[in-house]
């Protein structure tokens, strides 16, 4: 049974600070799930993810992370840390590589606090763990998972866990996917339709395929295939003439939260888009997956799909990628026109397009 309060009944996970990274912690967070699956698994995420980490069922409840700035946010700190204090945790796991991640479990009094070394906060860890800069950043959370004990006190031979953990991962509600439903009658869409999911969207700009290609990858495609079904992710910088969504097949994914987000993406049949966090978590809920690389690194920080799904990871590869996206102080070509680096620029549509349309070939694309 959950729900122990003692110390060893109760364990805190600080998650990552952004959604990709989020749904790459999950077979972190079933790990420890699956090492101590009596225990109370407290997780902590920044406010807008809070939805969203709600639907993670390896958890049991959800905390907000300090907020603000400057005095409201130590005041913040410090009554978050006063009532992990009150749940009286036997160890945290700090993904999220901040050195106020790790200040606050330590002020709550958690005996065992693991995390990487990072931010300068070794000394508040009792685990500080050398991050790999090579390795994947699942391979990475993994191994921090690793250093929880299990039921019998002792921990796991290494970082690695399944992929796949049944019942643990996204667990969506009924009204996460209503609101997807009515999206899709919205479109005019039968239930059983499976568009291709179109993020033109990014956190970061120098990461974001031109808005034109995208709207030629959407023409392209529906041109090879007349009849084929779009849902594009419809937030800036990305915008389209008036009539070019019907023109196209296509329609708007707009005013989702996170977890409504998830019940689209479930409900298409592969992800084309930037290096952003609807492509993990599309990797999450098993779809195939394009995703479009610039001067990130997809060896460290690209999709891991469920589900044995495709993951096509789309690059130009430059010598100098990947660097530190110092935008564009570094970048030995200069920006094109509209802001992005050369090496997400020299990514054709064509390349894009043979992409999706091996990935909607797959065989976990089919209904």
């Amino acid at each position: 049974m959950r729900g122990s309060h003692t110390r060893d009944g109760c364990v805190v996970v600080r998650l990552p600070n952004w959604v990709g990274d989020i749904a790459l912690a999950l077979p972190a967070v079933e790990a420890i799930r699956a090492a101590r699956p009596a225990a109370r698994i407290v997780g902590l995420a920044r406010d807008a993810h809070c939805g969203l980490a709600r639907r993670i069922g390896a958890l049991d409840e959800v905390l907000p992370a300090p907020a603000g700035r400057g005095p409201a946010r130590a005041a913040s700190v410090w009554r978050l840390a006063m009532r992990l204090r009150r749940m009286q945790a036997g160890a945290a796991v700090v993904m999220a590589p901040s050195f106020e991640a790790a200040l606050t479990v330590w002020l709550a009094g958690i005996p065992r606090r693991i995390g990487h070394r990072t931010d300068g906060r070794a000394a508040l860890l009792t685990d500080a763990v050398a991050p790999d800069p090579t390795g994947h950043r699942a391979d990475g959370l993994l191994a921090l998972a690793a250093r929880v004990p299990n039921a019998g006190g002792a921990e796991a031979d290494d970082g690695r866990a399944p992929v796949d953990t049944p019942g643990l991962s996204l667990a969506l509600t009924a009204g996460d996917r209503r609101f997807a439903q009515s999206a899709f009658a919205a479109a005019g869409w039968p239930d059983d339709a499976r568009p291709v999911f179109v993020n033109p969207a990014a956190a970061k700009a120098p990461r974001a395929w031109s808005p034109a290609r995208f709207r030629a990858l959407v023409e392209t495609l529906a041109r090879r295939e007349p009849g084929r079904r779009f849902l594009v992710h419809d937030r800036s910088p990305f915008e389209a003439p008036s009539g070019w969504f019907a023109a196209h097949g296509a329609a708007r994914a707009g005013g989702a939260t996170l977890p409504q987000l998830c019940a689209l993406l479930e409900r298409c049949a592969v992800y084309v888009g930037n290096d952003s966090g609807p492509a993990h978590l599309a990797a999450a809920l098993g779809l195939p997956t394009v995703t479009i690389f610039g001067p990130s690194a997809p060896r460290v920080t690209g999709p891991r799909p469920r589900g044995g799904a495709t993951a096509v990871e789309v690059s130009a590869v430059f010598a100098c990628s990947p660097c530190r996206e110092r935008f564009f102080e570094e970048c030995p070509s200069p920006p094109t026109r509209d802001g992005r680096p050369p090496c997400l620029d020299a990514i054709p549509v064509e390349r894009v397009a043979a992409a999706v349309e091996r990935a909607v070939s797959s065989p976990e694309s089919a209904p």
